[in-house]
């Protein structure tokens, strides 16, 4: 029998299909980090972690019940709980709790998603591109996309704010002269319509500096934000959780609905969505 057989386990066998690449790491990062701090067995389904990151855990083995994170009392004390409450079961949810109650882990959480050396890489050579181009990089996020078409009632566009790019516009015009040579990388899902609007400040985007990478096309773009001297954000978990792996940057801004303008923001110590905090989601 395999010594490890006895352990209990928790189990995630939706992730990889329950919503994009930010969601996933924040899903996969409470997942392990749970398992950790009680000793348990991970088991998952498939998903890109695997080939970005080297993580190979166990399939799930069996259909053990589950239970959905807006069922879970008192979830946000789920890593300081003395006793794991999540034993055996298959856990379904977003996990997207205010950063503080991941910022004790943070050491772990940023090892999770280091990639492995051959995308590893390809990613520095890119990087290694970008900085040639200038000293200090600002990296912009603009979500555009399946935002769009997610604005169908108002709460969804208050979840999904698209903020208008005049916001960053400003940002920009108020760091550039004081920035040491200064170069702007744009991550975007609708570079075309986005891209005109900074021609001032000659972005570069993946485009640029890397070669296809289909195993994961979005991921040059969430590993750039992670290494960029600023970055401004937005209201995307994909931007998100670059900025919690982002060990470099003196700046972090993310748009405000109230204050109509980016503001600062602290990656371990903000709610990841702050409108869906606000609901008590």
């Amino acid at each position: 029998m395999h010594p490890n057989s006895g352990r209990p386990v928790v189990s995630m066998s939706t992730l990889g299909r329950y919503g994009r690449f930010g969601n996933q790491i924040i899903q996969y990062a409470f997942l392990k980090l749970y398992a950790k701090r009680y000793d348990l067995k991970v088991q998952t389904s498939s998903w890109i972690g695997r080939d970005l990151f080297g993580h190979h855990d166990d399939p799930v083995s069996r259909k053990y019940p589950r239970i959905h994170e807006t069922n879970i009392m008192n979830k946000r004390k789920l890593l300081s709980d003395p006793h794991p409450r999540l034993i055996n079961v298959d856990i379904q949810g977003y996990f997207q709790f205010h950063t503080r109650f991941y910022a004790p882990y943070r050491a772990d959480f940023r090892s999770l998603f280091q990639p492995v050396p051959e995308v590893a890489s390809l990613m520095e050579q890119g990087l290694r591109r970008l900085r040639a181009n200038g000293r200090t990089v600002i990296g912009l996020h603009l979500r555009r996309g399946d935002f769009l078409t997610r604005q169908e009632v108002e709460a969804d566009k208050k979840i999904y704010f698209i903020p208008p790019n005049e916001w960053y516009i400003q940002w920009l015009k108020s760091v550039w002269p004081h920035a040491e040579n200064p170069v702007l990388y744009i991550a975007s899902d609708e570079l075309e319509s986005v891209l005109p609007d900074f021609s001032e400040f000659g972005p570069l985007t993946c485009r640029d500096l890397f070669e296809p990478f289909p195993t994961a096309d979005y991921y040059p773009d969430h590993y750039i934000l992670s290494h960029c001297d600023m970055l401004g954000i937005s209201s995307s978990t994909f931007s998100y959780t670059a900025s919690m792996l982002n060990k470099r940057a003196c700046f972090f801004l993310r748009p405000d609905q109230v204050q109509r303008k980016l503001i600062p923001y602290n990656p371990w110590n903000s709610p990841i969505n702050p409108w869906l905090y606000l609901m008590g989601l």
